[in-house]
């Protein structure tokens, strides 16, 4: 059963009755001419102002079909707005992590190109706990849904695991740690989650035949509007299952450091 919706039933229920047995008040204490029946009147009439108003209000910041979370276009138009809520997480507070859902890599090793690698060489100390799971580029399906991950989530694989390597000694005195898992299955989500609080998601669409990974994203924020508990929990079922769901990469699970070379990736 669902709880949200028997309790909004029952207040609204309650609200109907109380603003019925106001409105009856208001009408009868108008025959009853004196002082206290008109002071009683005036305190009906302001408590029937204030449901109106309640109401009102929830009509304004319900969301309706042109109300929507804030949308990016792609990945790229996105990163920019990934990088500013990092980085003023990391000026309140020096922890973070970060769960990212890929297929082949490319938007996660741009962004830690981009954006995690310059945090990587300041001077502030920070430690960010960084979890990455993309398609195991050897799963035997994957060329029937899009051929061109195959050679993408081997090569970004090889260069994530040599930033890794190069930067073992600087990720380990940041306090940096990148833990890294495959998934054999159909993608469905792909995202980038803040400290549980902060979700950029995109979802894999079919075009031509083709399951492609360059689609819309939108930003969540735990307690919003717009059900960003929900998709937060469940981006994270998913994003644990394929945690689960296969052996870790090249038994570099949890190695402390990160970075890499790689050029900047370029849109396609």
């Amino acid at each position: 059963m669902n709880t949200r919706k028997v309790f909004n039933t029952d207040s609204i229920a309650w609200r109907k009755l109380i603003a019925s047995i106001l409105i009856i008040l208001v009408v009868v204490l108008q025959l009853i001419l004196n002082p206290i029946t008109q002071i009683i009147q005036i305190v009906a009439v302001i408590l029937l102002g204030l449901l109106v108003l309640q109401l009102l209000f929830e009509i304004l910041e319900k969301p309706t079909g042109l109300d929507r979370p804030r949308q990016f276009n792609d990945y790229y138009q996105a990163q920019p707005v990934m990088k500013d809520y990092l980085e003023n997480h990391l000026k309140r507070e020096p922890t973070l992590s970060i769960c990212w859902l890929d297929t082949s890599f490319e938007h996660a090793l741009t962004f830690i190109s981009n954006v995690l690698k310059p945090i990587l060489h300041d001077n502030r100390k920070n430690a960010l706990k960084i979890e990455l799971t993309m398609l195991d580029p050897s799963w035997p399906d994957i060329e029937r849904v899009n051929s061109t991950w195959t050679s993408l989530g081997k090569s970004n694989s090889e260069s994530l695991k040599v930033f890794m390597e190069v930067y073992k000694e600087v990720l380990t005195n940041k306090g940096w740690s990148i833990d890294i898992t495959l998934y054999r299955h159909l993608p469905n989500w792909q995202g980038f989650l803040i400290n549980d609080r902060y979700l950029f998601l995109s979802t894999c669409i079919w075009k031509n035949g083709i399951l492609s990974d360059d689609n819309p994203y939108e930003l969540y924020e735990a307690g919003d509007r717009f059900g960003g508990n929900e998709k937060i929990e469940q981006f994270k079922s998913w994003f644990g299952h394929c945690q689960r769901e296969i052996q870790e990469a090249s038994s570099q699970k949890s190695t402390p450091g990160v970075t890499f070379y790689i050029t900047n990736e370029t849109k396609k």
